[in-house]
């Protein structure tokens, strides 16, 4: 084994390759600043307290919802059963990952979220996430109809 060889990269190579890495990677808090206009936490629609019960919730504007569609237009919001989340800071923390919030941004996406979540889920993720609520979005994907076997769920009498 002529490619191998042990020992041959030292614990102080190493050690110097990785403080150059952490030398760049690296900034001093002070030197680092947040600007409130690009924060991903929305100051306009803040988060709402779980005890506050979903009719008194702030009302937003379905315009005002579409407007928000990414962390640096002012949050990322979605709308479930015209609840508006705002799920900027949710993205990376999301198990199905970032990309399916961001196909829904700034829309109503009720039955897609509920074929994958339960109230459970909505409950403990979701009701944190508030930050109003709406009217008016119309989602732009039609729901596809449920079979049980060759017939319509809920759809006539069983023979």
């Amino acid at each position: 084994m002529g490619w191998l060889k042990l020992g041959a990269r030292s614990a102080t190579t190493t050690a110097k390759a990785f403080e150059e890495d952490l030398k760049y990677t690296t900034k001093h808090i002070e030197t680092v600043s947040v600007d409130p206009a690009t924060s991903a936490v929305s100051e306009l629609f803040p988060i709402i307290s779980r005890d506050i019960p979903d009719e008194g919730l702030p009302f937003i504007p379905a315009e005002q919802v579409k407007k928000r569609n990414s962390v640096n237009n002012g949050g990322l919001f979605i709308v479930v059963d015209n609840i508006v989340y705002d799920c900027s800071e949710f993205l990376k923390e999301h198990p199905g990952g970032e990309q399916i919030i961001r196909s829904f941004s700034g829309a109503e996406c009720s039955w897609q979220f509920w074929r994958f979540h339960s109230k459970k889920e909505m409950e403990e993720f979701g009701k944190p996430l508030r930050v109003g609520r709406t009217d008016g979005m119309i989602n732009e994907f039609k729901e596809p109809q449920k079979y049980v076997g060759l017939r319509k769920l809920g759809g006539g009498d069983w023979d």
